[in-house]
């Protein structure tokens, strides 16, 4: 946590939250082994969130899975255009997260602007 993320309350804002989140996706491409590549990118196409409860100063954790599509629902040879991503916050010894949320990305070619299927981002991820 950095300490211009509090607001005048003591806690962490609603739109840091979402920063927190945009940097667990990118560890998530990370530990993956995927390349957020200068041409081919993911950008959010939209976010569903719970804001549970409050975030003081302090550590925090963000758990990044992918939801969908799953292992068994990704076919390489078909097009898929988006991934959801289920994200949560947690706070050290909390039981329930702070922060529940569903991100959907789409990929597009940064040049072009225009959209691309996941498995073309993942071939380019692949390539760097």
């Amino acid at each position: 946590m950095r300490p211009n993320d509090l607001d005048a309350l003591g806690h962490v804002n609603n739109a840091v939250a979402l920063e927190y989140l945009e940097a667990g996706r990118w560890d998530w491409l990370a530990q993956h082994d995927l390349v957020h590549g200068d041409r081919l990118i993911s950008v959010v196409a939209r976010t569903e969130i719970d804001y549970r409860a409050e975030i003081p100063r302090g550590r925090v954790e963000v758990r990044t899975v992918l939801d969908t599509p799953d292992a068994e629902e990704y076919d390489p040879d078909s097009i898929t255009f988006r991934a959801r991503f289920r994200q949560r916050v947690h706070l050290p010894g909390a039981p329930d997260p702070a922060v529940d949320a569903l991100v959907t990305v789409a990929f597009l070619d940064a040049r072009q602007r225009s959209l691309v299927s996941l498995q073309d981002f993942l071939a380019a991820a692949a390539a760097h």
